[in-house]
């Protein structure tokens, strides 16, 4: 019996060690959370805590500091202090046994929602009384999860033309998206991955960026111009749905969001001109062919020499209304032309502008290379001069040659007379005695 009562004497006296142990750490002081602002906080934001100390022990504590010590998903700020000196705490019966301390930290970008333990560290350096604990305070971290398509790098597509094609995939949420698979698909197949599938995997799109992935695409040469519907869906880890990351590191109950969107963009637009050089008139007009070689068709198609410096102009417009081309189309075009020199190749500039299958206007390009020989310039205004002096030259010498031609003319017919009476005479010189018989 007396065996028993030692032994709960010294289990009481144990007991009340132990507690006395307990307060002597401590001396009565509490270190609680006031409030955080946002509440709860975002990924990515600023969050400031105000921590209330209080004294509830019966002797003053002098020298007291509090000290923050962040640890991931929390990090310090530049230019914000992690420790504050609050002097001396006051008994329990003072007014000053309790104060209030501000603290402003950054929430890291990629964590998950949940309930997450921000370290405090209070302690003095009172000799008579030090005071040394060490709390978790826990803070409230939401997230929320969303993505859009922000842009599509091309709005139109020109038939049998690799293009390279885009998509900026932008965070809107305030918490990281993860493990985010995009793809996409059009109508009919009408546009098609060239080089790889339509689907991509992007391991991490941060709070406010943008990730682009781009696709090398092809379309049917012969593909009717038009407008045609782009499908794209995008998956990703929902973190909303995620529970509490444990002590162990794990996640559990995992699932997938996803967001489904839709696109316009046009297959067609513009196309492509070749002009060569046929033929060239005696007169200076020089005539040119203007061919569709592209794969769209061409409406309205004007094509224009601008005023330029080795060309110039002689007579007539300097435009020529060609009308519709269809892909594969020609027809032909005539200026009057004056080279600016002779005997070398001038560049000349063409302009074609036209109606495109989008119905733009579209305004081209085009620089040839001609030769220009002396042959190939016009009549100048010598050449009158030239051609009356020859004229008049011409006149003369068939005046001449009709004037002498009717000179022997008339010389041969005289001849002629002085011939026959010659010979008339000498044939009655040879019979006198018929010549007689004639008088009787």
């Amino acid at each position: 019996m007396t065996l028993i009562c030692l032994s709960l004497c010294s289990g009481t006296a144990l007991s009340a060690s132990t507690l006395d142990l307990n307060r002597s750490l401590d001396k009565g002081i509490s270190v609680d959370l006031l409030n955080q602002d946002p509440d709860p906080v975002k990924p990515g934001d600023v969050l400031e805590v105000r921590i209330a100390i209080e004294n509830t022990g019966y002797n003053d504590i002098e020298d007291c500091y509090l000290k923050i010590e962040p640890e991931y998903p929390f990090r310090a700020l530049s230019g914000e202090e992690l420790s504050e000196n609050i002097g001396t705490l006051g008994k329990r019966s003072e007014d000053d046994r309790r104060k209030v301390v501000k603290f402003k930290i950054g929430v890291e970008n990629d964590v998950n929602e949940g309930k997450y333990p921000l370290k405090v560290y209070f302690y003095s350096t009172d000799r008579k009384n030090k005071v040394s604990l060490n709390r978790e305070l826990t803070i409230d971290i939401d997230s929320e999860s969303n993505a859009e398509i922000e842009y599509i790098s091309v709005e139109k597509l020109i038939p049998g033309e690799k293009t390279s094609l885009v998509f900026g995939i932008k965070n809107v949420g305030n918490s990281p998206l993860k493990n985010s698979m995009f793809s996409w698909e059009c109508t009919n197949d009408l546009i098609l991955p060239v080089g790889s599938s339509n689907v991509k995997h992007i391991n991490l799109i941060d709070v406010g960026e943008t990730a682009n992935v781009s696709f090398d695409v092809l379309t049917n040469v012969n593909t009717k111009p038009g407008l045609y519907k782009l499908d794209m869906v995008l998956t990703y880890d929902d973190i909303e749905e995620l529970q509490t990351i444990t002590e162990a590191g794990t996640v559990e109950n995992q699932k997938r969001k996803t967001i489904e969107s839709k696109a316009g963009i046009y297959i067609g637009g513009t196309t492509d001109f070749d002009i060569a050089f046929m033929e060239r008139s005696p007169t200076g007009a020089y005539t040119f062919s203007v061919s569709n070689i592209g794969n769209n068709g061409a409406n309205s198609v004007k094509i224009s020499i601008p005023l330029q410096e080795n060309w110039t102009i002689t007579d007539g417009g300097n435009s020529v209304i060609l009308g519709n081309l269809q892909k594969g189309d020609y027809t032909i075009a005539d200026f009057n032309l004056e080279p600016k020199n002779i005997g070398q190749d001038l560049p000349i500039k063409f302009e074609i502008s036209y109606t495109s299958s989008d119905g733009m206007r579209q305004v081209e390009e085009n620089v040839l290379s001609l030769y220009a020989s002396p042959a190939t310039l016009p009549i100048s205004s010598n050449m009158p001069e030239e051609s009356n002096e020859s004229s008049l030259f011409s006149y003369k010498l068939g005046l001449l040659i009709l004037l002498g031609a009717v000179g022997f003319f008339i010389y041969k017919k005289h001849q002629k007379k002085l011939k026959e009476k010659d010979a008339e005479e000498n044939w009655q010189g040879e019979n006198p005695m018929e010549e007689k018989k004639t008088d009787e």
